[in-house]
C-alpha cells in the first residue's frame, strides 16, 4: 500500500490512463475487425481511413507507437489491395 499522497496520487493517475488506453486499443481493434468483415469495395474503402485515423490518433496519444500503427496500416492495405485484385482477377 502507498503510504505518500504522491504515490497514491500515482496509483490512481495510473488506474486513469489504464482505462483509456484499453479502451482505445479496443476500439482499435473493432475498427480493424471491421475492415476485414466489410464485404463491398466502398464498405472496405471507408473502414480502411477509418482504421487508419485510429491508428494515426492512437500513436499520436502515445497509446501504441508510432512504428506499430504504421505496420499495422500497412499490412491493412496489403490487404485491402489483395482483395482488390482477387476481386477484380
Amino acid at each position: 500500500m502507498a503510504h505518500h499522497s504522491a504515490s497514491k496520487k500515482a496509483i490512481r493517475s495510473s488506474a486513469r490512463r489504464n482505462l483509456r488506453n484499453r479502451a482505445y486499443k479496443s476500439k482499435i481493434k473493432t475498427a480493424i475487425k471491421q475492415l476485414e468483415e466489410s464485404t463491398s469495395k466502398e464498405d472496405r474503402e471507408k473502414n480502411f481511413k477509418i482504421a487508419q485515423e485510429i491508428l494515426d490518433r492512437a500513436s499520436k496519444r502515445n497509446i501504441i507507437k508510432r512504428n506499430t500503427a504504421s505496420r499495422k496500416i500497412s499490412r491493412l492495405k496489403k490487404k485491402l489491395n489483395s482483395a482488390e485484385a482477387g476481386a477484380g482477377a
